[in-house]
């Protein structure tokens, strides 16, 4: 007796391919933030974000893969500032979060530089 091969009909795949299209279309509507955004709307002056956004993003990456079992968030990229070789900067891959994410407010919380700016915005009500 010949084997049958059994597969998905065409229809069933045309399916499953748009609904992975509609929802990659309400994927992409939530707004994402880098590192660098957040801390400018904490209140961080530039030359600060610029110093100290690399290691509280460091902190709020490992926050991020503490709460969902060392998974990575999104990627993005980033052109940085010019410097010497890259007179118009060069573009970097950077993690983006969405905006209500709390392993931001955690990840900046642990960073002994952002930590001031997150205690005075998101304080608990006593």
């Amino acid at each position: 007796m010949p084997k049958v091969r059994t597969h998905r009909p065409r229809r069933s795949a045309a399916v499953l391919r748009e609904r992975r299209r509609e929802n990659r279309v309400l994927r992409n509507l939530t707004e994402r933030l880098k590192v660098s955004n957040f801390l400018t709307v904490l209140g961080m002056e530039e030359s600060d974000v610029d110093r100290y956004g690399s290691w509280a993003g460091k902190h709020i990456v490992n926050a991020y893969r503490a709460a969902h079992y060392g998974y990575n968030p999104r990627t993005t990229r980033k052109r940085t500032k010019p410097c010497k070789g890259y007179p118009e900067g060069r573009w970097i891959k950077v993690f983006v979060y969405r905006a209500t994410d709390p392993a931001l407010i955690t990840g900046c919380a642990s960073y002994k530089r952002t930590a001031p700016f997150v205690q005075g915005m998101f304080a608990p009500a006593a």
